[in-house]
């Protein structure tokens, strides 16, 4: 048995047009009704910040995600993003005019939500607010490949950074992807690894040093997503550099779009000095920091 066909109209009816203020509000509301955009222009209103200082001034916002909205307010123009010279540049953002004429609006939806709809009692499970999980303890120490559960470890934990990272730049052609336990392993590098209190490998620096140069070259830096915005990535830059690696010059590359590996380099004394595109589609700022050699470093 057929199930009869209902007829057809001759021609389909466009759907209803708004009108031309609606559609004003419709895009803006696109724009600035995303979580976080709002917060960010108004945390920018206080004054330019770089990338740490905005999220700071935006608890609970993650890296990724407040790169994702500084990308997207940089892109119409509502955020202008410099860099400011000195003996290490650094990557500010700062409200253009437009973005500063939004605060009128945005000051005037504040008065509306505090009369109508705090006041009203909004869960406090639906408001942003900054993850109160106790940070564990610790422990920073050279990691040995040869141990097949330690390379195993590293070798999850580096795809797991670099799925993020590919999410970040918009390339998901980045090699250590596709790289094999046993590749990763015959690299020519020195580990260095973060572990928990209970031994877990949480986040590692890979480096080697650069030969007759006196200075070391850092090949990866990678945190476990889940332990993101523990201070982690911070802690292994600051042991290598200080107590394995304490002069000399060091090299380090990362995406030109991966706003919070740029912010971690600038906080550490790094300066840009340049960008390849070593692929398609795949720019790549480079990052050196200057310091004197000596013969302990080699």
């Amino acid at each position: 048995m057929t199930t009869p066909r209902r007829s057809q109209p001759a021609h389909r009816s466009r759907p209803p047009q708004l009108p031309e203020p609606l559609l004003a509000l419709a895009s803006a509301l696109s724009l600035l009704g995303k979580r976080w955009s709002g917060l960010i222009i108004a945390a920018l209103a206080t004054g330019p910040a770089d990338f740490a200082q905005v999220r700071e001034r935006v608890p609970g916002i993650s890296d990724r995600v407040l790169a994702r909205r500084l990308q997207e307010l940089t892109t119409v123009d509502l955020v202008a993003r410099t860099v400011q010279p000195g003996a290490s540049p650094r990557t500010h953002y700062t409200l253009s005019a437009h973005g500063a004429a939004s605060l009128i609006p945005l000051a005037a939806l504040t008065v509306w939500a505090e009369d109508h709809i705090t006041a009203k009692g909004t869960p406090s499970s639906e408001l942003p607010e900054r993850s109160e999980r106790s940070r564990p303890d610790f422990v920073v120490s050279e990691l040995d490949l040869a141990d097949e559960t330690t390379a195993a470890a590293v070798h999850r934990i580096g795809r797991r950074a670099y799925a993020v990272e590919a999410d970040l730049i918009s390339f998901d052609g980045i090699p250590a992807l596709r790289e094999s336990l046993e590749e990763m392993q015959a690299q020519p590098l020195r580990w260095l690894g973060a572990k928990t209190d209970g031994g877990q490998i949480v986040a590692f620096v890979a480096w080697q040093h650069l030969a007759g140069e006196g200075g070391i070259d850092i090949a990866r830096v990678c945190i476990d997503p889940t332990w993101f915005r523990h201070g982690l990535a911070s802690r292994l830059l600051g042991h290598l550099l200080t107590d394995l690696a304490p002069s000399g010059h060091v090299l380090v590359s990362t995406g030109a779009d991966n706003l919070p590996a740029i912010a971690l380099y600038e906080r550490h004394g790094f300066s840009r000095v340049g960008t390849t595109e070593p692929a398609p589609n795949l720019r790549m700022a480079q990052f050196r920091l200057t310091r004197q050699h000596t013969e302990s470093s080699a």
